[in-house]
């Protein structure tokens, strides 16, 4: 008879040294993932306004523990408040798990004034310094391993001192996934144009440089001739500095001009920002850039980002609820049942949209005037409770 206590099987997904190795492109394997993010998010102004609408957006929310009025709760609020950082610092952290992944942090507590333990901070390990996973036989994740300066000492930091982030959850695999996986081919294409195209722009206005050798030069492979021709056309530049110093008897002269292009880089540079847009639904900060899109359109591709940050949102609320709001509670003694960490809504209703609708239902008789309706309104539009009237 099979024991319904003992898991099986394993999830497959295929790890050496405590990394996994699930992507097939090398570059995006072990620890030169996160250089090849890295330099993507630093280095590439789509990827960065991406990432920066994507933080910018889930920070202006505002973050809450519910049920609110519950002590439990309020005791929550009071130690989110009492870290020595910010909740607005944390999340900044926390969602560089958009182009890594996955970002940890290893909870510190202290003891508070009344008796009771709260959060000091909460400490981000870097992605830059895991060295690997500590996983079990079944591939659950036990803690991270780390290496960083100054000491360069393996230093295993367990899962249950510490929170997890990810975007998504794929084989179990503590890394996740990139937001910036699907552009990764489009940022390589884009990134060698870009660097091909400033090379033709430079030769076209300044044209191509040719150096005449006099009757009897020696142009073999290593010679001095050769070598001093090499640098002489390596030094071509047209700038503010411009000129040409010729030996005697060598001619120089410029090939060609601007307008000499035979192929337009930029509109193959722009196909592949699209894509790189596209993959994170974020094409509509291209729209205007070709002298084409509708506010309709604009419109529709906003709201489905929005839902792609409303899901990320979503993700650190639920990871920190399970994993430090509980956590908290149990340490101090306390149910943790129905406590969690809340946010508002991402695009709040615009208030003719919200009276629009009313009326729309009070005509089809759908709702009617009561208090409860009344509050909810009110909540809406961040409007005060009335006042009592004697």
């Amino acid at each position: 008879m099979a024991d319904h206590f003992t898991e099986i099987g394993r999830s497959g997904l295929p790890v050496w040294g405590g990394r996994p190795h699930a992507d097939p492109i090398r570059e995006l394997q072990g620890a030169a993932r996160y250089r090849a993010f890295n330099e993507m998010r630093l280095n590439d102004p789509i990827i960065g306004a991406t990432l920066f609408a994507i933080e910018q957006s889930i920070r202006a929310l505002d973050w809450y523990v519910e049920p609110r009025g519950d002590a439990r709760a309020d005791f929550v609020a009071q130690c989110l408040g009492d870290m020595s950082h910010t909740w607005n610092d944390h999340l900044s952290e926390a969602l560089t798990m958009l182009p890594f992944g996955w970002s940890w942090f290893e909870i510190v507590y202290r003891r508070r004034a009344d008796g009771r333990v709260g959060w000091r901070k909460f400490a981000i390990r870097g992605q830059n310094t895991l060295h690997r996973w500590d996983l079990d036989a079944q591939g659950g994740i036990r803690g991270m391993v780390q290496v960083c300066p100054p000491r360069y000492e393996p230093v295993t930091i367990p899962i249950e001192k510490s929170v997890l982030y990810r975007t998504r959850l794929e084989q179990g695999n503590p890394e996740g996934r990139s937001i910036l996986r699907a552009a990764y081919t489009s940022y390589y294409f884009a990134r060698n144009l870009r660097e091909i195209e400033a090379i033709g722009v430079e030769r076209d206005l300044c044209g191509l440089p040719v150096l005449q050798p006099p009757e009897g030069a020696d142009l073999s492979e290593g010679s001095a001739d050769r070598a001093a021709a090499e640098a002489l056309l390596r030094r071509v530049r047209n700038d503010e500095e411009a000129g040409v110093l010729v030996p005697p008897g060598w001619g120089f002269s410029l090939a060609g001009g601007a307008g000499q292009r035979a192929i337009d880089a930029n509109r193959v540079i722009v196909r592949y920002e699209m894509r790189m847009a596209l993959s994170v639904l974020a094409q509509f900060l291209m729209l205007g850039l070709e002298h084409t899109g509708s506010l309709a359109l604009a419109r529709t591709q906003a709201a489905l980002f929005a839902s792609a940050v409303s899901a990320f949102a979503d993700i650190i609320a639920d990871t920190f609820t399970r994993f430090a709001v509980h956590r908290l509670l149990d340490l101090n003694g306390l149910p943790a049942g129905g406590v969690a960490l809340r946010r508002s809504a991402l695009n709040p209703l615009q208030l003719d949209e919200i009276g629009a609708f009313l009326e729309r239902m009070a005509r089809a008789g759908v709702v009617h005037d009561d208090a409860g309706l009344e509050a909810w309104v009110r909540s809406l539009i961040h409007a005060p409770a009335p006042m009592d009237r004697e």
